[in-house]
This record gives C-alpha cells, structure tokens and sequence, in this order.
C-alpha cells in the first residue's frame, strides 16, 4: 500500500504540465470556501437558536399549571416547591384591557406578577430600562414607542360594564421578544386582579434543567389530574419546529457549493488519467491490478478534498471566532432581536460538514478512477 500512496503524491504534485497542478489549486480553494461558508452560516444560525431560546427560558416559565379553581393551584404550588428539580414556582395572572389612544382602542395583556416572591421580582427587574415605583404599570418599550406613551395610561378593563380608568406608567421593560415588548404590560398580582374578574389565573415553575420539562408535566398530571399543564417546548414547538427545517434547508442548500466543487476533483482525475494513460500500462505490466490502479487515482481526489476540507474548516472557525470576539457586523434591532451577529459553534455540526465534504469528494475520485482501471496494457502502452 506505501507504493500505491507514494505514486498518488507523485502525480497529485508532479504533473507534466503546470496546469494540472493549477485545476487541484482551484479544486483545492473551492471545496475550502464551500466548507468554510457551510460552517459560518450553520453556526450563526446556531446563535439564533440558541439566544432565542434561553430569551424564551428566562422570560417565560418551563411549565405552566392552569385551572379556573385557585386553592387547587395553590395545593400544587405547596407540592411541587419540595421537589428538588424545581427551582421557583410562582402564581400569575393574565387578562386584557384596552388602551385609549386619540384615534384608537388598543388590546394589551396585562401579567400580574407576585412581586413579593424575590426570585420574580429580581428576574423581572433585569429587563427595566426605566423604574419609578412598584406600584403601576411597567409597558414594553416596543408599546411605549409605537404609541407614544408617556407618564399615564387611560384604558377600559376587561368588564361588561366599560369604564375608563386611568393608572401611571411607572417603567419600562426590554425582554427582547417582539410580542411581549410589544403587547404586554407587566403589574402586581393583586393590582391586577383588580382590574377584572375576568382572567386567567395560572403556576408558573421554573426548573433546575428545563429539558427535564416533560418528566414534571407527566408527574403533576398523575398527582392532579385536574389541571392542564403546558411545557414550553409544547408552547413553542411550532417555531423551534420552523427553525429545525430552515436551519436543514439551509445545509442542503449550502452543501450544493461543495457539491459543486468537488466537480473539480472529478475534472481534475479525468485529465490525470488521460495524462497517465501509458504510467498505467507500465504499472499493469509491473504487476499492478485494477484494485492498485483505483486506488491510486482516488487517493489523489481524497488528498485534494481532505486538503480544502482542511482549509475549509479552518477558515470558517477562525471566521467563527473572530465574529464570537469582536461582534462587529450589526443588526437592525428593528427587524431582529439582537444587536450583533450571535455564533455558536457546534462541534457536531462540524464533524457533519466534514464528513459530508470527505463523502463527496471520494465519490468523485471513485467516478473519475474508474476509467484508469479500464485501460488494458497493450492499449495503454500503444497509446500516442
């Protein structure tokens, strides 16, 4: 086998003419920018996800309880504090009031949050831009801005009866997701239930691993066959499901650019072959069979493809790292949730490209080696 390996590098780098070692450079710097452009995209992609998701787990609860009864929720709250996978568990309300503006009603949701519960209370005040008080409504910066909003808030509570009432705007929250900056306002729990009869009184829990989510629904399940309870991976799986399918397409799509490259490695064998049509019946004659000749020639195609995957990879984590320390590609805040281009490298996703990028290119050296193997001596040796 060192033979055949030593004769693969002979020919690989000391082509009888200059332009086959010109066609492996191109081959060379195409598979490496199509892998390296997979890696960039795949892992900014990654950081999307994955600063979504821990928005979503530090602004919504893991788990929520619901049922119109108050003292079973209640009972639940006492039995699941003891488990040890729980991390805080804290009642909420939710209800509707409608905004008057000069030429519009408005419907918000207002959240009524235990305030004295320290754990809510300090997670909350993490998203405060601006604090006066306790006492009043806290609106999204999103809300605030669309409609101008400044010191009061004349609304009509959730009632039958409608009756304008006014309350003081004493902050502003900035979690970073669209609808809650721009469709809620945040109280306290008994200011809130002030406002209507009419709301929806839910647990909220936290956990220690939120992928443990699951587990502690079908455990309150058994224990309270009552309530209904939601995880938020069930809450948001249609859009954790739309970013799982964006971020597939993306790699197929992606993964066409090394295709096409590793067309290069074919082009480049096929002239190879051509070149040492005669080197082949000589080998043939010296006692080399087809199994020698095929792999001789593949082992070019596969020196070539390790050769940009290599390159490729390097280039697109040194990329990946150089945007992960200095963000300097901005987003418009408008549109996206972040300000600077979020990464997040996964080792998996790479070890994927890799093989994806070694796949393809043996398949070509295969393709185009097969015609080496077709030559018989007498034909070989006569060829002009």
């Amino acid at each position: 086998m060192k033979k055949e390996v030593y004769l693969a590098i002979r020919y690989l780098f000391r082509g009888k003419t200059r332009h086959i070692s010109f066609i492996g450079v191109i081959s060379c710097i195409a598979i490496a920018l199509g892998v390296a452009t997979l890696i960039v995209v795949i892992s900014v992609m990654n950081g999307f996800d994955e600063d979504l998701m821990k928005k979503l787990l530090k602004v919504n609860y893991h788990i929520r309880v619901e049922i119109e009864d108050e003292e079973i929720l209640q009972r639940v709250k006492e039995k699941v504090e003891k488990w040890p996978q729980i991390k805080s568990a804290c009642l909420n309300i939710e209800t509707q009031i409608f905004i008057k503006l000069p030429n519009l009603i408005f419907p918000v949701v207002v959240r009524g949050v235990d305030f004295k519960n320290e754990k809510e209370r300090k997670l909350f005040y993490e998203y405060l831009k601006e604090k006066e008080e306790v006492k009043g409504f806290f609106v999204g910066e999103g809300l605030k801005k669309r409609f101008y909003l400044q010191k009061e808030l004349e609304f009509y509570p959730l009632k039958r009866d409608l009756q304008l009432k006014k309350e003081k705007i004493v902050g502003t929250f900035k979690v970073g997701l669209y609808d809650i900056d721009n469709n809620y306002i945040i109280t306290d729990l008994e200011r809130a239930k002030s406002l209507s009869s009419n709301y929806l009184l839910f647990l909220g829990i936290r956990l220690k691993d939120p992928f443990y989510a699951q587990a502690i629904k079908e455990e309150i399940e058994k224990r309270f066959p009552s309530v209904f309870v939601i995880t938020w991976i069930e809450s948001n799986y249609a859009l954790f499901s739309a970013l799982k399918l964006e971020k597939i397409t993306m790699f197929i799509i992606l993964s066409l650019i090394v295709l096409v490259a590793s067309f290069n490695i074919f082009s480049t064998l096929t002239v190879k072959v051509v070149e040492k049509i005669k080197d082949i019946g000589i080998l043939k004659a010296l006692g080399f069979n087809n199994r020698s000749i095929l792999f001789i020639f593949s082992m070019q195609g596969l020196i070539l493809g390790f050769i940009g995957i290599f390159l490729g990879s390097f280039l697109g984590l040194s990329m990946c790292m150089l945007l992960k320390k200095y963000p300097f590609i901005k987003l418009p805040q408008q549109i996206y949730y972040l300000e600077y281009l979020p990464i997040a490298v996964k080792s998996k996703d790479i070890i994927l490209i890799v093989c994806v990028g070694l796949f393809l290119s043996f398949l070509f050296s295969i393709l185009a080696s097969l015609k080496a193997t077709k030559y018989s001596i007498c034909d070989a040796l006569r060829y002009e």
